[in-house]
C-alpha cells in the first residue's frame, strides 16, 4: 500500500502505527518506546499534525521534577473514513468506519437469485459501493479505501477470487481488476472468514487474539439459484502468534469435516438441510454442531490456540454450538492443569465481514513497512498522507 522512499518513512510509519495502537502516547513516551531522537519524533509529529491525521487531545501530570505536563497524541478519528463490503449469495452488507473503528454507517440488504443472476459479483460491489460513497459524502469524510469480504479462495496479493462454490465462481476471477473502473479509491479484498478476524482484532482489549480461530457458521443456499438448497457453511480464520494464517495457496481455513464422504452435500457426515433438522424436538445439540465443536476443540488444543470466536449464524444457535464446544474443549485437553481459553461470540453479529473487511484496510494503512521495499520512487508517506487529506486520488 505505501511506497517507502527512505528511512525517514519508516519512521513516520512507525509512529503512525504507535499513535493508533496506544490511543493517548506522548512525544517522550514515542521516542522511549521506539528508540527515536527526541527531535526527530517532533518533527514527525508535527508535519502529521499539520496534515491533520493526528490530534492532540489532552494533557497528562508533571513528573516528580516538574517541567511541562506531556502532550497526548491520538489518530483524528474523522480524518478519513474506510468502506466495507460483504458479499454473499444472499445479500451484501456494507459499512464505513473511521479510523478508530467506530461505525458511521451501516447496511443490509437482500439478494434474490434472479438478481444476483443478472448483478453477478461485480454488480453487487457497484450496487454497496455507490451506498456507502454517497453515505461518505454525506458525513463530509473523505473515504480513502474499501476492503471487501468474499465466501471462498481468496488470492487477496493478486486482487483476485481464485474460486468460489457460493458464487459460482469456478476459474480465477480478477475482482479488482473489473471493479476499479467503478472507483479510483484503493479496493483490498480477502477471505470473509479471515475478515472477520481483523474485526476482532481491531476490538479486543486482551491479548488472547493473537491466538485465534474465528468460526464463521452460516446457513445459506449453496447457489444464488432459485431451487438451491441450504445448508450449514463454515470457513475458518486463523491467527497465529498476531498474524493471520493464509497458506502459500491461499486456502488456510478452508473447513471440510474429517468424516465427509462424497455421498454429502454439504461439509458434514451428518444431514444440515435445514436448520430445523439440525435442532431436535428435545433441544439437544444435533449431531452436526456436535462434529463441528469436535474438529474446533482438536484445532484449538493443538494449535494452542486461546480463544474461539462464533459468528454468522443466528445467535441462539451460536450460544448452542459456543457451549458444546466448551465442553469439547474440556473433554479433549488432555492434560489435568487447566489452560487460558475462552468462546465468545462475534463482536458485531451480522456486520462482522463488511466491519472486519473495513478493518483490514485500515491495518493495512498503519502497517509498518520492510526496510527492503525502499524504491526511491513515488511519493513519500508524508505525501501520501497530505494528498489523503485533500481527497485526491490515492492510487
Amino acid at each position: 500500500m505505501k511506497s517507502i522512499n527512505s528511512l525517514s518513512d519508516i519512521n513516520v510509519s512507525r509512529i503512525l502505527r504507535l499513535i493508533w495502537t496506544q490511543k493517548g502516547i506522548s512525544r517522550v513516551e514515542i521516542a522511549s518506546k521506539l528508540g527515536i531522537d527526541k527531535s526527530t519524533v517532533t518533527k514527525i509529529v508535527a508535519s502529521l499534525n499539520e496534515i491533520g491525521i493526528i490530534t492532540e487531545t489532552s494533557e497528562g501530570a508533571t513528573g516528580p521534577q516538574g517541567g511541562r505536563k506531556p502532550i497526548f497524541l491520538e489518530i483524528t478519528p474523522k480524518f478519513a473514513c474506510v468502506g466495507g463490503i460483504e458479499i454473499n449469495p444472499e445479500r451484501f452488507v456494507c459499512c464505513l468506519l473511521d479510523l478508530h473503528g467506530t461505525v458511521l454507517f451501516q447496511h443490509q440488504e437482500q439478494i434474490q437469485p434472479q438478481t444476483f443472476e443478472e448483478l453477478r459479483i461485480e454488480g453487487v460491489f457497484q450496487r454497496a459501493y455507490k451506498l456507502i460513497a454517497y453515505e461518505a459524502l454525506k458525513l463530509n469524510v473523505t473515504m480513502i479505501g474499501i476492503g471487501v469480504g468474499i465466501p471462498g479462495l481468496v488470492n487477496s496479493d493478486k486482487g483476485e477470487v481464485v474460486c468460489s462454490v457460493p458464487l459460482m465462481i469456478n476459474s480465477p476471477y480478477p475482482f479488482i481488476e473489473n471493479v476499479k473502473k467503478y472507483t479510483d479509491i484503493p479496493i483490498a479484498i480477502e477471505n470473509d472468514a479471515r475478515c472477520c478476524c481483523f474485526g476482532e482484532i481491531m476490538a479486543a482489549d486482551d491479548d488472547l487474539v493473537k491466538n485465534m480461530v474465528f468460526v464463521l457458521t452460516e446457513y445459506r443456499v449453496i447457489h444464488p439459484t432459485e431451487k438451491s438448497k441450504k445448508n450449514l457453511s463454515v470457513g475458518l480464520g486463523i491467527v497465529i502468534n498476531g498474524k493471520l494464517l493464509k497458506g502459500p495457496e491461499c486456502s488456510a481455513g478452508e473447513f471440510r469435516s474429517l468424516m465427509w464422504e462424497s455421498s454429502n452435500e454439504g461439509q458434514f457426515l451428518s444431514g444440515e438441510d435445514s436448520l430445523a433438522s439440525i435442532i431436535s424436538d428435545n433441544d439437544q445439540m444435533s449431531n452436526v454442531f456436535q462434529e463441528l465443536a469436535r474438529h474446533i476443540a482438536f484445532l484449538a488444543n493443538t494449535l494452542n490456540l486461546q480463544v474461539v470466536y462464533i459468528g454468522g449464524i443466528e445467535q441462539k444457535y451460536g450460544r448452542r454450538i459456543e457451549s458444546i464446544i466448551r465442553q469439547r474443549f474440556d473433554y479433549q485437553w488432555p492434560y489435568e492443569e487447566h489452560r487460558v481459553f475462552d468462546v465468545r461470540q462475534s463482536s458485531f453479529g451480522t456486520l462482522s465481514v463488511a466491519y472486519g473487511a473495513a478493518s483490514m484496510y485500515i491495518e493495512q494503512l498503519f502497517s509498518l513497512p520492510s526496510l527492503a521495499t525502499a524504491s526511491e520512487k513515488g511519493p513519500s508517506i508524508l505525501e501520501y498522507l497530505s494528498a489523503m487529506s485533500n481527497g485526491a486520488p490515492l492510487n
